[in-house]
């Protein structure tokens, strides 16, 4: 343990060295001047400001600022207000909205360009190189953006009413990708080819501006990692209710009226925002405990809407994106949650059905059959609890994840004539650090967020690359940087890879199982998908509660 102090001690020093500076670049804004990677192979302009929010803190973003002479984009230690996974906080900064540009030293002509969408719940998280250093990803001769967006209430307050209308966070990511498509050219960038590409809350976030209007010609591809904008933790359907608990649990009346929701968020300071601890009445077992959620906006004059509809409408539109998708996720995605359970939460929770509020019954009767049905599978004859923690964490993985990944899928193989590559990430090496931190490091498979080390080479894990990982790493950027150069991940021209990626097909599931090994195959598990598919073919909901503005 004292080694592993060490190595990460002399990491961060490492990175904290001052680097060279790189050649200024000019853009809209002013001058930006960067610096040099410590191993001589990256240009990096960090913290450049892409809006700004001022006054306006629920709402969408204002244009960046301007300067005189040079502005060195070399500080990545910008972030937003944010709580985190173990209670502490976070403050950041005010005006975090910034981005962090990454392009080969030796680079020529305009070159492929990936802007990332970080995860983190939509409450923490941020862009800075401690786990995103797109290195890895670089080397494949590409351009790499990242980017930090308002988290929490300040992103995802949802009101319906012109001071807080809802979606601030996704508003930024669309101005982040305006910023993008209007300078990345100046950096080497070709704008017209342009892949977004997020994680978890990001991977959510990827496929709700895929479906939205307010993203039309700002990129031309995406890569779904781990989300979808059907989940069950995808929208918050009931927002203004849970804006009064959240202001109940700051010591306010808990009011339903928008407007006096407004007045109490408006001033409550930002540290109060960021730490407040509420929660939701539970009488269904999956549903969410995220109260910060994208929501469904109301229709306001002169507000620009992110998601004016349900997502899965939105989704199921001839009108959505015809574009190429890459869509998957780790196949043991839910032991990340597993960490946090007791057998007080799983009681709390075992009382209601064995849903979430996305799907909906005419009926107690059918409910309860249903819910009997889907308990029957995963956990036989037994009680829910923690002797059947394994058995949580399968339900969680398909619920929250695996399903809804394949059946958005099929929804865009429908609804578009571009190909959609689908994979099940599963292999655990030495770099699966969320798998290692949740306290399951001797689990098989991958856990929800493993594969980031292996695209990002972040100093959080400064530890030895064995030959294993190293070769993951190759064939994971490879095919991931292809899909952004040629659209697709395993071109005939590359002999690099061992296997050719066959894109997915209406009624024909083609699924690349990612591994120590890459082979071609189909859905994981079958019985289980035809379960839920079923389930969402006769329940799913599709209308959420309208906002009632005094």
């Amino acid at each position: 343990m004292k080694g592993a102090k060490n190595i990460m001690l002399l990491a961060f020093i490492a990175m904290n060295v001052l680097e060279q500076p790189a050649p200024d670049v000019r853009i809209e804004q002013g001058i930006v001047r960067g610096m040099i990677s410590g191993d001589g192979i990256v240009h990096e302009y960090m913290g450049i400001p892409y809006a700004t929010v001022g006054e306006k803190r629920f709402q969408a973003p204002l244009p960046p600022p301007s300067w005189e002479g040079v502005y060195n984009a070399v500080d990545e230690h910008y972030t937003c207000a944010h709580g985190s996974l173990f209670g502490l906080l976070e403050l950041g900064m005010t005006e975090c909205l910034i981005v962090n540009v990454f392009a080969p030293a030796q680079r020529r002509g305009p070159l492929p360009v990936m802007v990332y969408i970080h995860g983190g719940a939509f409450v923490l998280g941020s862009a800075d190189k401690m786990l995103y250093n797109p290195g890895f990803l670089v080397q494949h001769d590409v351009i790499v953006v990242s980017f930090n967006y308002r988290l929490g209430a300040r992103g995802f307050l949802c009101l319906g009413i012109e001071e807080a209308p809802g979606n601030a966070g996704l508003k930024d990511q669309v101005a982040a990708l305006r910023w993008v498509k209007k300078n990345i050219a100046a950096f080497g960038g070709d704008p017209d080819n342009v892949t977004l590409f997020g994680q978890s809350a990001g991977g959510t976030s990827a496929s709700l501006l895929v479906q939205s209007d307010a993203t039309n010609g700002l990129f031309n591809r995406a890569i779904i990692m781990s989300g979808s904008s059907i989940s069950s933790w995808t929208i918050n359907s009931d927002p203004v209710w849970v804006a009064s608990l959240i202001a109940k649990a700051l010591g306010y009346p808990g009011t339903r009226d928008p407007h006096e929701l407004y007045e109490i968020f408006s001033k409550v300071p930002l540290t109060d925002l960021a730490k407040v601890k509420a929660k939701k009445p539970f009488d269904r077992y999956l549903e969410t405990e995220l109260m910060y959620l994208p929501c469904v906006e109301n229709r306001l004059p002169g507000v620009e809407a992110i998601i004016p509809d349900v997502p899965y409408k939105m989704a199921t539109s001839p009108t959505r994106k015809n574009i190429s998708i890459m869509h998957g996720t780790t196949d043991r995605e839910g032991i990340f949650l597993i960490a946090l359970e007791n057998e007080e939460r799983m009681s709390e929770r075992n009382r209601g059905y064995m849903f979430a509020s996305d799907l909906q019954f005419e009926s107690e009767e059918q409910a309860s059959a249903e819910s009997k049905r889907v308990n029957k599978y995963y956990f036989g004859d037994d009680p829910i609890s923690m002797k059947k923690i394994l058995n949580v964490s399968e339900l969680y993985t398909d619920y929250y994840f695996e399903i809804q990944s394949i059946l958005e899928s099929e929804i865009f193989l429908e609804t578009s004539n571009q190909p959609v590559f689908n994979y099940h990430y599963k292999y655990s090496g030495s770099r699966n650090f969320v798998k290692y931190l949740s306290g399951y490091r001797g689990a098989p498979g991958a856990c929800h967020g493993d594969e980031l080390l292996y695209l990002f080479n972040g100093w959080l894990w400064p530890f030895p690359i064995n030959n294993d990982d190293r070769t993951v790493i190759y064939r994971l950027t490879r095919m991931w940087t292809n899909f952004a150069k040629y659209g697709e991940p395993t071109p005939a021209h590359d002999a690099s890879l061992p296997v050719r990626w066959a894109p997915s097909e209406s009624g024909n599931m083609r699924i690349l199982h990612i591994d120590k090994e890459l082979s071609m195959g189909t859905i994981p598990n079958r019985e289980i998908y035809d379960l839920w598919k079923g389930l969402y073919q006769k329940y799913r909901r599709t209308k959420l509660k309208s906002y009632q503005i005094k």
